[in-house]
């Protein structure tokens, strides 16, 4: 289903969206890495809203509901099955927000650590197409999909070569936003701890100036290259694990860079 909420806006085509009795569902099926799942998610709610709350309605008139997403990739990189998310108080964790607005992304490549065995069924289907003997919604799923790939009306209903090719360009530029902000940190993080280096030797203020300069090009030049690399062996995913150090010098020593 498509939504237009305004004539400037951005539309969104949603997999599947459910309403009625109190209560919507967006579900979207996630294949590839979303650098920017969270923004994602964000904006899918603001365009749910504005189609679910009319000209004349109050704000508690606003339904239940729940956006979910099922993704093959770890979109958070925090290892976890099952990302639970609604808003809340930094300063009180007591203070409950009813916002009536749930967020759940479920993470295929985590399934092994999903302690419910129907929820581990269904992840480790998301993962890698296994049909768990005996789950029976599992098998389900399984048998439409199965129709859904062989039935052609419905594939090119579902996706075109000018889809495949925006979402493309869009990962693409996502990816390369995605390293230069990582870049960016790091080459700062680098050249600030070179320079205070070079302060000690040849006084603070000049060495700390020349450090943040260079490490920064230099770490970014070597990040911009381990993108590249990454992008172009099918890695997306790896570019999500660009924030954390260690993964971030472990790629980089694989790719001798």
């Amino acid at each position: 289903m498509s939504i237009d909420p305004s004539i400037e806006g951005r539309g969104v085509r949603l997999d599947a969206y459910v309403k009625g009795e109190g209560k919507a569902f967006n579900i979207e099926m996630q294949a590839q890495a979303e650098y920017y799942l969270g923004c994602r998610l964000r904006y899918y709610q603001s365009v749910i809203d504005s189609d679910l709350l009319h000209k004349g309605d109050d704000y508690e008139d606003l339904p239940r509901s729940y956006i979910i997403f099922l993704c093959v990739h770890d979109s958070f990189g925090c290892g976890l099955p099952v990302y639970t998310i609604e808003p809340r108080c930094l300063e009180n964790n007591d203070c409950q927000l009813d916002t009536r607005c749930t967020w759940i992304v479920l993470n295929g490549s985590a399934w092994v650590k999903e302690d419910d065995e129907k929820l581990r069924s269904l992840l480790q289907y998301i993962e890698d197409g296994t049909v768990t003997e005996g789950d029976d919604l599992v098998a389900q799923i399984d048998r439409l999909v199965v129709a859904a790939n062989d039935d052609d009306k419905v594939m090119s209903e579902m996706i075109s070569v000018s889809t495949v090719e925006a979402n493309a360009e869009r990962r693409v530029r996502q990816a390369k936003k995605f390293y230069s902000e990582v870049g960016f940190k790091q080459g700062y993080e680098a050249g600030e701890e070179q320079g205070l280096e070079q302060g000690l030797e040849q006084g603070l203020e000049q060495g700390l100036e020349q450090g943040l300069e260079q490490g920064k090009k230099e770490e970014a030049a070597r990040i911009s290259a381990l993108i590249n690399r990454l992008l172009a062996d099918g890695r997306e995913q790896d570019i999500l694990l660009l924030g954390d150090q260690e993964a971030l010098e472990r790629l980089l020593k694989e790719y001798s860079l």
